[in-house]
């Protein structure tokens, strides 16, 4: 007759067990994979708000200063930034302006920024224009050519993530005699945020919900 195997029931919770451990196991790997590939590593990134101290900017007709919102907004793109990897350096940490002139405040933008040996520049700015119509996102480079591939694909970012959802308007990146744009060989770019002359941009320049939508297309654009 032939023998029936038998497996003792003492093996079984055992090596249920082992692999349900092993289940595990590959579950927090494939997390942490997942995690690290959400990163961008090695990428250094100079993030510059415009204007401050005895220089406010352009200011709304209600008293709402560029200078202010530019600082506020670009927290939140250091914030997201950070949290993705990547390193980031501030040339203005505070309300004030980096020197007692407009020229050596300039100046000594251009200094960190030449020393900070980053993979890209991007000066945070608000817009205004003479007819309150005009709204949304737009990105300028210098017309040294250098921000230019860069800036063609963060207006590209700009128009289908935040530019379609509130103005429909779908802007081109325009090159121009920017002096942060090409005060070095670094890729940069300038994002005017928003139009500080238009009351519905105004409303979204001033909150961080706004300011975090700005933050995750130019995480995404890099």
């Amino acid at each position: 007759m032939r023998k029936i195997a038998v497996i003792s029931l003492k093996w079984i919770k055992p090596l249920a067990f082992a692999l349900v451990l092993g289940v595990i196991a590959l579950a927090a790997a494939g997390g942490a994979a997942a995690q690290a590939s959400a990163t961008i590593p090695e990428v250094t990134v100079v993030l510059d708000a415009g204007h401050g101290g005895f220089d406010g900017g352009v200011v709304s007709k209600d008293g709402d200063r560029e200078s202010d919102l530019n600082l506020a907004i670009t927290k939140r793109v250091k914030k997201r930034l950070e949290g993705g990897g990547v390193r980031v350096i501030l040339t203005r940490k505070d309300e004030g302006a980096l020197g007692v002139t407009k020229k050596e405040d300039m100046r000594k933008r251009a200094e960190i920024i030449n020393a900070s040996g980053a993979d890209a520049v991007i000066s945070i700015h608000v817009n205004k224009y003479t007819q309150s119509y005009r709204r949304g996102i737009q990105v300028f480079y210098g017309d040294s050519g250098y921000g230019g591939p860069f800036a063609v694909k963060l207006q590209g970012v700009f128009n289908t993530y935040i530019n379609s959802k509130y103005s429909g308007r779908n802007y081109s990146a325009l090159a121009g005699d920017y002096f942060i744009a090409k005060c070095s060989s670094i890729p940069s770019v300038i994002v005017e945020c928003g139009f500080i002359s238009n009351a519905e941009d105004l409303k979204l320049l001033k909150t961080r919900s706004y300011a975090d939508e700005i933050a995750e297309c130019i995480y995404k654009a890099l």
